[in-house]
């Protein structure tokens, strides 16, 4: 089932099969839609290694369409999150990691946001379902070792220019060091108009226009937040394309997520080149 389910599973509750075992002994409900609730379970793996089972779950989660966003594969941690769709924004799903004796704990835990709902019985079977996945012995290190390699930043992911700069807003809000570590390597095609055009170094630096937000008529998630400016990165082989553009041209810039300045209100792509 890939994870973009879980999104539908949040909102609408729907229903799989029921699974028996340690899993759903383990499963837990803390906090409520008002303040946010957490699911979570645990299963213990015999013949597994922390190391293996981070390997294992990074295949597990990518192959879900998920992104891992941090991994400390020495404590045994790992943070994945569904990507944000529409207005309902990024779900987390933590994981953790033990050894007792020759056995690994695995420990996932999906944290939904106030006013999201969930049926517990969904969230038990669903989440018993990924862990069950998870194995020991040779068949769990080969499994390991394929999931180790696993990466979903091949997907571009298709915004208009003002309402992604409006997203980057909102959740620099709470933790501006989640920005970078959300979005580092994620591609993504942007469509708006040419700003401005300058070097940075050895690149070429094509900034967007980000309208204010009381000159549009689109309302996106971060609208009350102060404005935060997107620009690509053009590589020096980009100079004729980059020679041709005037401001206020219509384009589409595809890139990928390089970093956001929080002091700068700044977002840059790297490796950019016109798609549209």
């Amino acid at each position: 089932m890939p994870h973009k389910t879980l999104i539908a599973l949040v909102l609408a509750g729907a229903s799989l099969s029921v699974q028996a075992g340690e899993c759903e002994d383990n499963f837990a409900k803390t906090g409520s839609a008002f303040s946010g609730v957490d699911f979570s379970s645990k299963v213990s793996v015999p013949q597994l290694s922390v190391a293996d089972a981070l390997g294992q779950v990074r295949g597990i989660m990518v192959s879900e369409e998920m992104d891992v966003i941090t991994e400390d594969p020495a404590g045994g941690v790992m943070l994945v999150e569904q990507r944000s769709q529409g207005t309902t924004r990024a779900i987390p799903t933590l994981v953790n990691v033990s050894a007792s004796g020759d056995a690994a704990t695995v420990q996932f835990t999906i944290k939904t946001e106030k006013g999201m709902f969930a049926k517990q019985d969904t969230m038990r079977t669903y989440l018993c379902d990924l862990l069950s996945r998870v194995k020991g012995g040779e068949a769990g290190r080969l499994a390991a070792a394929q999931g180790a390699q696993a990466r979903n930043s091949d997907s571009v992911t298709v915004k208009d220019v003002y309402v992604f700069s409006r997203e980057i807003a909102q959740e620099a809000k709470g933790n501006s060091l989640v920005v970078g570590a959300r979005h580092k390597g994620r591609k993504y095609a942007l469509k708006g108009n040419v700003d401005y055009i300058q070097e940075d170094g050895e690149d070429y630096n094509v900034s967007f226009e980000i309208p204010e937000q009381y000159d549009v008529q689109l309302r996106a998630p971060g609208d009350r937040e102060s404005r935060v400016g997107v620009a690509c990165l053009f590589r020096p082989n980009q100079l004729a394309n980059v020679l041709t553009w005037r401001k206020g041209d219509r384009v589409t810039f595809t890139g990928s997520f390089y970093r956001y300045d929080d002091i700068k209100r700044m977002v840059w792509l790297e490796n950019c080149s016109k798609t549209g």
